[in-house]
């Protein structure tokens, strides 16, 4: 396949559309609502791409160096990938939402970058001290305006490299793709033809810079004399929002954010009229099938499938955007990826390497331009001359046209969200949490709204307490630990005897046999920490099930004192809020806990607004050996009218009414629990624990409960509000937790003094 480039070079293409027309916008840098903030014309960034060349000249930078980006989605990004390629340096954009910093580390040092630029927000103590051996400048110290008159030596081809991105290997560290300009600018070409990219045409990233998706698309808006809106990172709550100020006619998404916005009928209702969205490119991860044809239903606007990979520079295939209806509802249904890309040559392979005919399924393999120089250190990955995708698909003819379709992974690669994971990496780390485990292998899992999700399959060591173990685990990964990225942290768990797993004649255990072994009805969420024959007690996260139920009922039992849904959020973002789900996935109860190193002393001198003043962080110790419940609640609380009281009783009078035995909150305290000896008792009696809770007079409670030193029961036959603080301590003592105290309220003061 004969390449014939749309642009003779980078620069020379930027030159020409200011001189074409030199006020037109071409970036716009935008808030979080998608309002633009700062804007460049045509000719302003042509300005500006010229003196950050310049500035790389006079630092020493030439053709052939390496640069690492330690940048967020920004124009700054954009113009200083752009100005580095004109003059061909290279860039190794790093992630900085879910790298660590040795793995930073590692991919400035395999690429022999000579210098780092980072936001200074951006850059952690960590990195500095880790990066001592390559020099760091700060992006606000970096001139986009022009500075000097060095002679810039602009490159006049794009056969030459100018980008390093890294993805995941089947080995534990990342692999390093090197990608020409070529490659980028021959698959941006495909893209501004497939989707129909015009000057009129206004783009909006949705997804990270760093990644292969943004990086062409913005390249095929630039070649399509468009222009490119840049908002700092993808919201959930206000997509439609950005669509609609940035005056986005397209965009390109991934499958969790078509999820997502599923439930956001009402943002979108609210701007619709305001819309000039026309398209969207979906992929980059498995699409599903009923989330795309119901967000078409909900939003009116197609979906267009497109797959491929870092190492094609983005995308092989597209569902063409000029079908009919009814053939674009078929290839909709049937999930499929397309026909062949503009400067693509597309191939069934059979396990022979021979090229297999129509609807016979093999892998995937690509020829063209598109495709990567190769990886570094390695010349793995091809086959006769074709890319191996690693993808097992087949094509179908369709009105003259090779139509593709995808069955599954060949490789072990787990694609979460648009991003590949490697399950070796995840391992060795997850290994590093418990000494109990004796192997572990992680998995993909089929998953709504991601795609695939990771599974740990754990193989415990002889004579531990498995049930104990994997509770530990489970604690430590939902606390968060620096070695995993929650991106990477695994969602289920299971256990298998060594004895089970599918092993080759040499030894390897075969993953992708394992996949199909594990059974998902054997997988426990991660979420998951008890379980009595009428309950599951579950974490809250922000996107579980159970979330909108369990907000529902703490408003029901704290009312007047109700909570929005985001300061409900707000409480399972920073806390721990266990809820108690019955057979019917209803919530019956919750409890909301938090984990603290401080003292009772110091736990008494506190009010009820420090417990949920999580940016102040008083009280939250990830570590500490103490859990206060701040919150209990159950479905069969029945609220009353509040009493009112003309004269505030003293502390005196109010603890000598709670030890009376008539103040039904502490009496449920009191009574033993777990199948401890006692129950909990008054440590303190706090006058203005809660000033604005009338029902108690503004007074709370603190309790405490026997120390952890033995197992916690479960008690099948108490009621739920029981069972959930029996679970506090079971979780409790798994992760060494000793004191379990309640801040709690005197509910029924008001009501008692007022008969008084």
């Amino acid at each position: 396949m004969k390449f014939v480039p749309p642009i003779e070079s980078l620069y020379l293409h930027i030159l020409s559309l200011a001189e074409e027309n030199a006020t037109a916008p071409l970036l716009l840098q935008c808030d979080t609502n998608g309002i633009s903030e700062k804007a460049y014309s045509r000719d302003e960034f042509r300005r500006s791409i010229e003196a950050v060349a310049q500035w790389f000249l006079s630092e020493g930078l030439k053709e052939g160096d390496v640069i690492g980006l330690g940048l967020s989605n920004s124009l700054e990004l954009l113009i200083i990938s752009w100005a580095a390629w004109s003059i061909g340096i290279v860039t190794v954009p790093l992630d900085i939402k879910r790298d660590t910093v040795k793995e930073h580390t590692y991919k400035l040092s395999l690429t022999k970058a000579k210098v780092v630029l980072f936001q200074e927000e951006l850059l952690t103590k960590q990195e500095l001290h880790a990066f001592q051996n390559i020099k760091i400048i700060f992006v606000s110290d970096i001139p986009f305006e022009k500075k000097s008159d060095i002679a810039v030596p602009w490159k006049k081809n794009l056969d030459y490299l100018v980008l390093i991105l890294f993805t995941s290997g089947t080995t534990s560290h990342p692999k390093g793709v090197k990608l020409t300009l070529q490659n980028l600018i021959a698959n941006a070409d495909g893209i501004r033809e497939w989707f129909g990219i015009f000057d009129a045409d206004r783009f909006m990233v949705v997804l990270p810079l760093h990644h292969i998706n943004s990086t062409t698309f913005c390249l095929a808006t630039l070649l399509g004399g468009a222009s490119i809106a840049v908002v700092p990172t993808y919201s959930n709550s206000r997509f439609w929002k950005q669509i609609a100020n940035t005056g986005a006619t397209f965009t390109s998404i991934v499958q969790s954010i078509c999820f997502d916005q599923l439930s956001k009928v009402e943002e979108y209702q609210q701007v619709k009229d305001a819309l000039k969205l026309t398209r969207i490119q979906i992929g980059s991860a498995p699409v599903v099938v009923s989330d795309a044809k119901e967000f078409i239903k909900r939003f009116f606007i197609p979906l267009y499938q497109g797959y491929g990979q870092t190492e094609t520079a983005l995308r092989v295939t597209g569902v063409p955007l000029d079908l009919e209806k009814s053939l674009y509802e078929k290839l909709l249904s049937e999930n499929s990826i397309g026909i062949p890309m503009k400067w693509v040559e597309a191939e069934i392979m059979g396990e022979d390497g021979e090229i297999l005919g129509e609807e016979k399924e093999g892998e995937l393999v690509v020829k063209g331009p598109i495709i990567m120089q190769g990886y570094i250190g390695t010349d793995e990955g091809f086959r006769n001359g074709y890319f191996l995708t690693g993808d097992i698909g087949f094509f179908q003819m369709i009105d003259g046209k090779r139509f593709f379709f995808l069955k599954g992974r060949k490789k072990e690669i787990i694609i979460k969200g648009g991003i590949n994971i490697s399950p070796v990496a995840v391992e060795n780390k997850v290994k590093q949490l418990s000494a109990a485990i004796d192997q572990v292998f992680v998995i993909g899992v089929e998953d709504h709204r991601y795609g695939e999700e990771l599974a740990a399959v754990i193989c415990w060591k002889d004579d531990v307490d498995i049930e104990k173990e994997k509770l530990l685990l489970k604690g430590i990964l939902l606390a968060g630990t620096s070695l995993l990225s929650t991106y990477e942290t695994p969602q289920y768990l299971t256990s298998l005897d060594s004895k089970d797993l599918p092993m080759t004649s040499t030894g390897k255990v075969q993953r992708s046999v394992l996949k199909n072994t594990v059974y998902y009805e054997q997988l426990e969420l991660i979420y998951l920490i008890a379980q009595t024959s009428e309950y599951r007690y579950v974490i809250l996260s922000q996107t579980s099930p159970y979330l909108k139920d369990a907000f529902e009922l703490y408003n029901i039992c704290w009312d007047p004192l109700t909570v929005s849904l985001e300061e409900f959020k707000s409480f399972v973002k920073n806390i721990t809020v266990i809820a108690a789900v019955d057979q019917e996935n209803k919530t019956q109860g919750l409890v909301c806990v938090e984990r603290t190193s401080l003292s009772p002393e110091q736990i008494g001198a506190l009010q009820y607004k420090d417990l949920l003043d999580f940016k102040a962080k008083k009280v939250i110790d990830p570590s500490g050996d103490s859990f206060i419940c701040v919150a209990i609640c159950g479905s069969n609380y029945k609220p009353e009218q509040v009493t009112r009281v003309d004269k505030k009783p003293s502390v005196g009078e109010i603890k000598a009414y709670i030890e009376s035995g008539k103040e039904n909150v502490f009496e449920f305290h009191r009574k033993a629990k777990g199948g401890l000896s006692e129950g909990a008792k008054l440590i303190a009696v706090l006058p203005d624990g809660r000033p604005e809770d009338e029902r108690a007079l503004g007074y709370n409670m603190l309790l405490r409960y026997p120390v952890l030193d033995q197992d916690i029961k479960i008690n099948e036959h108490a009621s739920v509000a029981t069972q959930l603080i029996e679970v506090v301590m079971y979780f409790g003592r798994a992760l060494g937790v000793k004191n379990i105290y309640a801040f709690s309220r005197p509910a029924g003061a008001a009501k008692h003094f007022s008969n008084s």
